[in-house]
């Protein structure tokens, strides 16, 4: 697995899926990284989140590593800091004089430990230098004498959890520092106030709420996608493609056929198993004839049996027999905005329902949990057997929508949602109509 990045860089532009990425997430992302840099627009894949177990399957089968890890894209301070020289507290005046000379605004304090003790600025020294007193007592005067403290903050604070505290402050030069305390650089007010906005291109989502942490504060310059649309504003034209076929990966894999690229066995075998994770090895009715196509062009550069690796692949996820409750719920959850409603459906791929009985009161308590937390109308589980082609649906939520759901009762909170297998095909649509009907 590929280190983390904490902080993302400027200069790069990532390819990143949903949070909790699924296996199409993953695979997109990897594959459409590829293609671009192919065609050459330099960018580099991401995740934001932790594969899941099919994933992780599907990356250890053709022995690809994992995208890096991007956990936030907020703007922080490291991203605003620049190097500047700096002097020790002992140092004479002149010293001090001598980096205002060559232009620069502040002068750093910084001890032999690396810590910063304050910033000698040229209002200081002009002061210092017009003190009455002899020129040779001026001289011996060290910088820490004259120093002014300013407001410090670590490379890793966001920008916006202090923003109100630096309208407030009257400095225009800050002390930027590394989570040990060492001195890094120093920043301005002015870049403080715009900071660079890490670029983003989003594949298998287009919808805030499921990007990674802080996209808001990116910028989006580019979707592919094959959900509904439910973007954000972007400030300028950005190359957008949303089209209704069974996976992310499969909109990749056309883009590299109709180029003439072909990829790798390893990428290859990723975008065949994002393909075949989204439809269920193509029995979801989610599934199109392109799908179809495309699978018989992946299975020859990847080199497997497709009967038995789609076999292999769906039955990699855990079911609900090792996990926890939180990770049934959570894992493939994702989060919808009709109309004023929240609303948030998870899904869990299962080999037999035999289990759900005896987590469904744990199952619900979370859904429960999730509604109070996330200020949800609703929120469901979509347990979707794939041997027999079957879901249930778990599911807590406002009385009136609960009593709404066009589906056979099973007990209070879990219905038979009979041959659903595709979350945003079938239940999704199902729910617009409910809410759309009851408002």
């Amino acid at each position: 697995m590929k280190e983390r990045m904490d902080r993302w860089d400027p200069g790069v532009t990532y390819v990143i899926g949903h949070q909790r990425p699924d296996t199409d997430a993953i695979a997109s992302a990897m594959g459409y990284a590829w293609y671009l840099n192919q065609i050459g627009t330099p960018v580099m894949a991401a995740r934001a989140g932790q594969p899941g177990e099919q994933a992780m399957f599907a990356l250890n089968h053709f022995g690809v590593p994992a995208p890096l890890l991007l956990t936030g894209v907020a703007p922080t301070f490291g991203h605003c800091a620049r190097p500047q020289s700096s002097v020790p507290p002992e140092a004479s005046l002149p010293a001090a004089m001598a980096h205002v000379a060559e232009g620069d605004r502040v002068v750093p304090l910084v001890d032999a430990e690396g810590k910063p003790r304050g910033i000698v600025t040229p209002l200081a020294l002009a002061r210092a230098y017009t003190a009455p007193m002899n020129m040779a007592a001026m001289l011996a005067q060290s910088c820490i004498s004259i120093a002014d403290f300013t407001p410090t903050f670590a490379t890793s604070d966001r920008i916006s959890d202090h923003r109100a505290q630096l309208l407030r402050s009257e400095a225009d030069d800050f002390l930027v520092v590394s989570e040990s305390g060492r001195y890094v650089g120093m920043a301005t007010r002015s870049r403080i106030l715009q900071p660079p906005r890490a670029n983003l291109i989003l594949v298998d989502h287009n919808e805030l709420s499921q990007a990674v942490a802080d996209a808001e504060e990116a910028e989006i310059v580019g979707v592919l996608d094959h959900h509904r649309l439910g973007n954000p504003p972007t400030a300028m034209p950005i190359p957008f493609m949303v089209d209704p076929v069974g996976s992310t990966s499969t909109l990749v894999a056309e883009h590299c056929k109709v180029r003439g690229l072909e990829p790798t066995r390893g990428l290859a075998g990723m975008l065949l198993s994002g393909l075949l994770s989204d439809t269920l090895v193509l029995r979801s009715p989610t599934t199109t004839d392109r799908d179809r196509l495309i699978v018989e062009w992946l299975v020859k550069i990847a080199q497997v049996d497709l009967d038995k690796y789609g076999h292999d692949l769906l039955h990699a996820a855990p079911g609900m027999s090792r996990r926890s409750a939180d990770d049934i719920v959570d894992s493939d959850r994702k989060s919808y905005q009709i109309g004023e409603v929240s609303i948030s459906i998870g899904q869990v791929e299962v080999t037999g329902m035999e289990g759900l009985q005896q987590r469904s009161d744990e199952l619900l308590q979370i859904l429960e949990d999730r509604c109070k937390r996330e200020n949800l109308s609703f929120a469901g589980l979509m347990v979707t057997d794939i041997v027999t082609g079957t879901s249930h649906l778990l599911c807590k939520g406002e009385h009136w929508i609960l009593t709404s759901l066009p589906f056979t009762h099973l007990s209070e909170n879990e219905f038979d949602l009979q041959n659903m297998v595709s979350r945003k095909k079938q239940l999704i649509p199902t729910l617009h109509a409910v809410l759309d009907d009851s408002r």
